[in-house]
């Protein structure tokens, strides 16, 4: 691997991916796993396949051109999670961009990815994860902002325990309210076309959900 100091990341899991995987000018491609199939579909190389490869068809006929790290099936974190840690520990990413993170076969894939989103938060990282036509973000003392025009749609949840969240520019409207991760208030908000909605966090870690037209 060459030696640079990579600041975006591409991670590819083995989730669903319906959308054309997006590669940001000199971001490091990382595959977990069974993302690596994802790649290959969309002629995408990667630097570096992780995994336990017990998804991964054929895992002894992995590429030659990337760096394979092979992981035990037992293991704390899932291939996913190593895969950042990887990106941060090794690379010092501080922006990914995360596919194949929601929908196939194991619902419990996608709850530990939501964590993971969490723990992104937490870290501070600039995370995006995305899934057919919607991008999910983590915003931790912050604000965002976004333009009705791209995402008319939009639900906002606490991913902390609780987070004071103000929302301005959109159908509905919240002033330094208090969201909690046990009810979804924020759920299914809406925007004009002309509109660019702002998101402010604070005391905790929001979870935006983005929908385009």
């Amino acid at each position: 691997m060459k030696q640079e100091n990579f600041k975006k990341s591409v991670i590819i899991a083995g989730g669903e991916v319906h959308e054309k995987i997006q590669i940001p000018e000199n971001a490091f491609v990382i595959c977990a796993d069974c993302g690596y199939h994802h790649a290959q579909a969309q002629g995408i190389v990667p630097d570096v396949i992780v995994g336990d490869f017990d998804s991964c068809q054929n895992p002894d006929k992995l590429p030659d051109h990337a760096e394979i790290i092979r992981l035990p099936v037992e293991k704390d974190v899932s291939d996913t999670w190593f895969a950042v840690q990887y990106a941060v520990t090794q690379l010092h990413c501080t922006e990914f961009h995360v596919y194949g993170t929601c929908g196939g076969a194991r619902v419990d894939h996608m709850i530990a990815n939501l964590q993971l989103l969490h723990h992104m938060g937490e870290l501070g990282l600039q995370t995006r994860f995305y899934y057919k036509n919607q991008i999910l973000l983590s915003v931790k003392n912050s604000d965002f902002q976004f333009s009705g025009r791209d995402y008319p749609e939009f639900s906002v949840f606490a991913l902390s325990e609780t987070c004071f969240v103000t929302i301005s520019g959109a159908k509905y409207l919240l002033q330094d309210h208090e969201l909690k991760n046990t009810f979804p208030l924020g759920l299914s908000n809406c925007c004009d076309a002309n509109s660019f909605p702002e998101i402010s966090v604070r005391d905790g870690i929001a979870l935006l959900v983005l929908t385009k037209k």
